[in-house]
């Protein structure tokens, strides 16, 4: 049932297989072996990865059930009163190398039962993922109901703000000078992020400059690409702080720092569990209060 769930979750034989660390042999046979016990067909293999049957949504949700079900019963059975089990965590992009790294290491510090399992969420796919029990929380930047109404169940937590600011070399700093449209661009971590986006009209109204959008995908690879000079990023100051090398990045003067809302989506109701809300609790202490800064070293 846990090759099921996480075939289900993943669509494919091949990532669950690595996820879970075993063969994709053993993966296949447990699936078969499932629908030999309950008589259906639970997959239908596609030409790149899986997808669920009518019988298999139908399985999904119980087998969904039945792991809650394990993990409170777990909880019950703890003499320490400890919790323990697993969380899996989804965070946006700017959020996941930003807080995750601080709230696994501290997590493991206050709660050594927990397991936390982080994965990379978009901010508009983070109710449905909690809803779809594709993960246990989502941490989420700015509008939590981005993605249009928040499902039923889901509860939201408000988790401390993380501030934002425009770094770039001196050389791209001078381009805005010059109102060189060409040379001037703006590197987007996450092109669901508002931030890049107050850049970008900060630039037009302030300089008159049109910049090119360039997507990083990650807070390293923007890190990466402007201290190359190949254009300015909107990066979190804690991400900043904790650079290596001591060569850390200027802020671009008269361009806006942003502040963003934080937010952890769970569960709640019969399925809260022990170890979500430990490591909620967890969260709302990882990230300091927002602090405008001249620069970051």
């Amino acid at each position: 049932m846990r090759s099921f769930r996480e075939v289900a979750r993943l669509g494919s034989l091949t990532r669950a297989a690595r996820s879970l660390g075993y063969a994709q042999s053993s993966v296949t046979a447990h699936i078969r072996s499932l629908e030999n016990r309950v008589g259906a067909q639970l997959i239908q293999r596609r030409p790149h990865g899986v997808r669920l049957t009518p019988a298999g949504l139908i399985f999904q949700e119980y087998t969904n059930r039945i792991f809650h079900l394990v993990e409170e019963m777990s909880d019950a059975l703890n003499p320490s009163g400890q919790p323990t089990g697993r969380a899996r965590i989804g965070a946006s992009a700017l959020l996941l190398e930003s807080r995750v790294g601080s709230l696994v290491k501290e997590c493991r510090y206050r709660y050594p039962g927990v397991a936390v399992s982080p994965r990379q969420l978009a901010v508009r796919d983070a109710a449905g993922a909690v809803r779809g029990d594709e993960v246990d929380i989502a941490l989420v930047h700015g509008d939590p109901g981005a993605g249009g109404p928040l499902p039923a169940g889901v509860v939201v937590e408000e988790l401390p703000p993380l501030e934002v600011v425009p770094v770039g070399t001196p050389a791209v700093a001078a381009d805005l000078r010059g109102r060189r449209d060409s040379a001037v661009r703006v590197i987007a971590v996450d092109p669901d992020c508002p931030s890049h986006r107050t850049c970008v009209d900060a630039l037009r109204s302030l300089h008159g400059i049109d910049p090119v959008v360039v997507e990083a995908g990650s807070v390293g690879g923007a890190l990466e690409l402007a201290r190359g000079g190949y254009g300015m990023a909107m990066l979190p100051v804690e991400t900043l702080r904790h650079a290596g090398g001591g060569s850390g990045l200027p802020v671009i003067p008269d361009l806006p720092h942003v502040v963003l809302d934080v937010h952890a989506l769970w569960t709640g109701g019969e399925t809260a569990r022990t170890v979500i809300a430990a490591v909620c609790e967890v969260a709302k202490r990882i990230g300091r209060p927002p602090m405008v800064s001249s620069s970051v070293a």
